[in-house]
């Protein structure tokens, strides 16, 4: 809540138009082992972002999908796509693994392709943990996306939950099939945001190093590599209270941090 009051006042939705909040999973915790604790944290989590209603575009993440972010709950994908994202104003079916694309436009020449990948694994198996996997199903119909005619030119944003581009650091959070998603988005998006593994304590508490979690502190990466021009790891945005700040203009992208 206090990372969301913050973004409100820097850019209110109803004041910014053409301004999109994005949210990379992980929406709950999921951690409360009381009969539907997970329910009453959808609620709350509906209740934040009634704000943000029809003007915020969300991803499930582990936590999101199965108790303590391990494992999978059908029922817990289920609520996720109906009852809660209609309740943003978002509709979808993350459970289908199918991607969300749309492309957003302010009328003036500024376009952006957005697209939405459910990176969770899905399968009730231990042995996954908190792993992800996109699945060539998915893969397939994101090279189709990019592929389309129609969306030649766009920039265009791909947002996920678990790392995209190199294995996870903690053990059995990678996800598994990162280096074929690699090859299809390379040289092919401006942006990759993501999130996973994110930090228990305050990156910049010396105590942090004490956090089982790998704390990765929230930074611009601007490597271009594989012809990417952004990389933008949210993990630890609440604990920063940070946030990136995407600007799409006249066809480029740019991004900044933005320290709310």
């Amino acid at each position: 809540m206090r990372l969301l009051k913050k973004i409100v006042e820097k850019f209110p939705p109803n004041q910014n138009k053409d301004t999109y909040l994005l949210i990379t999973g992980d929406i709950i915790d999921n951690w409360d082992p009381a009969k539907n604790a997970w329910k009453r944290q959808y609620k709350l989590a509906e209740e934040s972002l009634r704000v943000f209603k029809s003007k915020v575009f969300l991803v499930p993440g582990n936590h999101d999908y199965g108790f303590g972010g391990f494992g999978f709950s059908k029922e817990c994908a289920e609520y996720f796509d109906d009852p809660f994202l209609p309740a943003t104003g978002e509709r979808h079916k993350f459970r289908t693994k199918w991607p969300f694309h749309t492309i957003l436009d302010d009328g003036s020449g500024n376009k952006v392709l957005l697209i939405g990948l459910n990176s969770c694994s899905m399968t009730a198996s231990p042995l996954d943990l908190a792993k992800g996997e996109i699945g060539e199903k998915q893969r397939a119909r994101l090279d189709e996306i990019l592929n389309d005619p129609a969306n030649k030119g766009i920039p265009r944003i791909v947002f996920l939950h678990h790392i995209p581009h190199r294995r996870a650091e903690g053990i059995g959070m990678s996800l598994k099939d990162y280096k074929e998603l690699m090859v299809i988005v390379s040289n092919r998006v401006n942006a990759l945001t993501f999130g996973h593994e994110g930090a228990t304590k305050n990156p910049e508490e010396k105590k942090a190093k004490a956090a089982h979690l790998p704390i990765r502190p929230m930074r611009i990466r601007r490597a271009a590599y594989r012809g990417i021009k952004y990389y933008l790891d949210a993990n630890t945005s609440v604990q920063e209270l940070s946030c990136y700040h995407i600007k799409v203009e006249g066809g480029t992208v740019s991004a900044e941090l933005v320290k709310l």
